[in-house]
């Protein structure tokens, strides 16, 4: 194998890593925004916690079947 060669690997397993950690940020981000806004609707309504509840399992749904269409690229 010739440097280039090893190179160009390092590189390529280094953008993955951050691709996937900046994807790992982003699901935490979606899932705190979905949270958040049912806890505000929980004050609102006085239906806590089903609505933060709800939130988050919304979120977190939607989460997983965009890393499961992202992984099968």
């Amino acid at each position: 194998m010739t440097d280039m060669d090893e190179k160009k690997r390092d590189t390529d397993t280094g953008r993955s890593g951050l691709r996937w950690m900046g994807a790992g940020i982003e699901f935490c981000g979606v899932i705190a925004v979905f949270t958040f806004f049912g806890y505000l609707l929980d004050s609102y309504f006085h239906t806590s916690p089903w609505l933060l509840l709800a939130g988050f399992f919304v979120g977190f749904s939607g989460m997983v079947y965009l890393f499961y269409k992202e992984s099968k690229k």
